[in-house]
């Protein structure tokens, strides 16, 4: 078998070339065990993320119930002190025998534990046992994040990984209330909508076990959503992230957008403009990225000097610019071709904004995309229109 080197661990993987699609991508159904290299961004980033948490949570007990070659588990145990023991799993034998020899391989075996088991049922007989628990599942994480909550200890981590992004994104609506019980809606915005839908059902389900998670960083990089969700066992934190869940409401005739807090609000049911409201939700409607939590990453990421770090210290400033401001988005393109002008840079409507006193910003949702807080016609006049500056 090929062995590869990410971070300080090496693995054995299978050979990747067997299941690469003409895109160049990895298409997991084409493997019987998945390692995918386009994902060590986010490896990277999880492993930041976990050495900071040790600063405010202290050691961490990590469990890796879907771990494929073990690669995230075996990383967390390999790079990040604080990290003092790290259990990996996956049901199939053949993965099983790809974790247990890359244990092995890394020196690993006194602080790894290897189980092949149901990952639902292993993370419910461990109830309250893990600070971090990493789901890292083909497709959506849904139907395991009721265990993965029961398995979190009373402070602690729960990092997610989506690729079911068409329909948490509107592709599929039909799917995505089944497995989210969310409306999604298909704007220039959709991934955003699809990470608050991610997470607003992650809390609702946490509420469950009286627990309360909020998100203190996520992104949205290729074709996954990644999330990480800082969770307390307290019944009146949890109350109160309900209250922080709502809906948007949007406008596919001018643009406008609103978001509307509860879980059952009175919806307008038209615009400003006269045009009927689509509505999106329930989702997270609070803040998507801890500030001051994503500089002490990107400064980590600095610091260990990860291969990818250029790619991954720009993600990080730009969630660190974005992180304060309101739910939604703006694209240039979009804004232009409803005023029928040419679409401005982002960068120059972002400093128009911001001499007029808003919050502005660029968005690493998109890269034609800025954040607001202005309304409506201030955003037109930004981009070209009626008044402009």
């Amino acid at each position: 078998m090929p062995r590869v080197r990410e971070g300080r661990v090496e693995l054995e993987v299978p050979e990747l070339e067997q299941f690469r699609a003409g895109t160049g991508d990895y298409v997991p159904s084409r493997a019987r065990v998945f390692y995918n290299p386009h994902m060590e961004l986010s490896r990277d980033i999880g492993v930041a993320v976990a050495q900071v948490m040790v600063e405010e949570l202290g050691e961490l007990r990590v469990c890796d119930p879907l771990a494929g070659v073990g690669v995230r588990g075996l990383r967390y145990a390999a790079e990040v002190d604080g990290v003092v023991s790290v259990l990996v799993n996956d049901k199939s034998e053949e993965a099983h025998g790809f974790i247990q020899r890359n244990v092995e391989i890394n020196r690993l075996a006194m602080r790894v534990e290897v189980e092949r088991r149901d990952a639902n049922a292993l993370m419910f007989e461990r109830r309250g046992q893990f600070s971090w628990v990493e789901l890292d599942p083909f497709g959506s994480p849904a139907p395991f994040l009721d265990a993965a909550c029961a398995a979190l200890s009373g402070k602690g981590v729960l990092a997610l990984t989506a690729t079911d992004t068409a329909p948490l994104c509107g592709a599929h609506p039909r799917a995505c209330v089944r497995r989210y019980g969310a409306r999604p809606l298909r704007t220039e915005y959709c991934h955003e909508l699809g990470v608050r839908i991610l997470v607003g059902y992650a809390q609702r389900v946490a509420g469950k076990h009286g627990l309360a998670l909020e998100p203190v960083l996520v992104h949205a990089t290729r074709h996954y959503f990644r999330v990480y969700l800082k969770g307390t066992r307290r019944k009146a934190a949890a109350d109160e992230v309900v209250r922080s869940q709502g809906y948007v409401s949007h406008c596919f005739a001018c643009g406008r957008r609103r978001a509307v807090r509860g879980l059952v609000p009175v919806l307008e049911r038209r615009c400003e403009c006269g045009a009927e409201l689509a509505h999106a939700g329930p989702l997270w409607l609070g803040r998507l990225v801890d500030r001051e939590l994503a500089v002490r990453v990107a400064e980590e990421i600095v610091r260990r000097e990860f291969r990818r770090g250029k790619e991954e210290i720009k993600l990080l400033r730009k969630l660190v610019e974005e992180a304060d401001g309101p739910p939604t988005f703006f694209t240039v393109n979009e804004v232009a071709k409803r005023i029928g002008r040419t679409p401005p840079s982002p960068r120059r409507v972002v400093e128009r904004l911001r001499r007029e006193g808003f919050f502005a910003a660029r968005t690493h949702f998109s890269g034609e995309g800025f954040r607001t807080d202005a309304p409506w016609e201030r955003v037109v006049a930004a981009c070209g229109g009626e008044g402009e500056l």
